[in-house]
């Protein structure tokens, strides 16, 4: 069973769900971001769709992270959504690196919360998320951008 964890009260972050999982998930989320190549998942991404979940496939490698410019777009995706009322599931295969770096940067973008603050906040669900430099320089990178913007 997988145990999200909330960032706020419409955004959490998560392991990969089992099949099981999903219709629980679905009483629950109306969107997911998915951040694990498909042959990494245990269920059908079409299972989403048949539950009623918007989906934003946006796969990562494992340990990596996207281009900012690629960053910026998943968290005004989730943004947008959880804006309108929806709660958002963001998961990668751990629910660790990718997922807590989504979830940092999208705290830095919708709150306004300061790299550290938004980390801080993501790590005390979760001490392991946020896991390579890369992903702590690409939030750096993010900061840097909201700051000139």
């Amino acid at each position: 069973m997988v145990y999200p964890k909330f960032v706020n009260d419409k955004v959490a972050f998560s392991s990969v769900p089992y099949p099981e999982d999903i219709p629980k998930l679905a009483k629950e989320f109306d969107a997911f971001v998915v951040l694990i190549y498909e042959h990494d998942l245990y269920y059908d991404l079409e299972e989403l769709s048949k539950n009623g979940i918007e989906v934003l496939y946006s796969p990562i490698k494992d340990f990596s992270v996207p281009p900012l410019e690629e960053l910026i777009e998943i968290v005004k995706w989730i943004e947008k959504k959880a804006r309108n009322g929806k709660k958002v599931l963001v998961h990668c295969l751990s629910g660790k690196g990718r997922s807590g770096t989504i979830v940092t940067a999208y705290l830095m973008y919708s709150e306004g919360l300061s790299f550290r603050d938004a980390l801080a906040r993501v790590r005390s669900l979760k001490p392991s998320a946020v896991e390579t430099e890369e992903q702590i320089g690409i939030l750096k990178d993010l900061e840097n951008y909201l700051k000139r913007t």
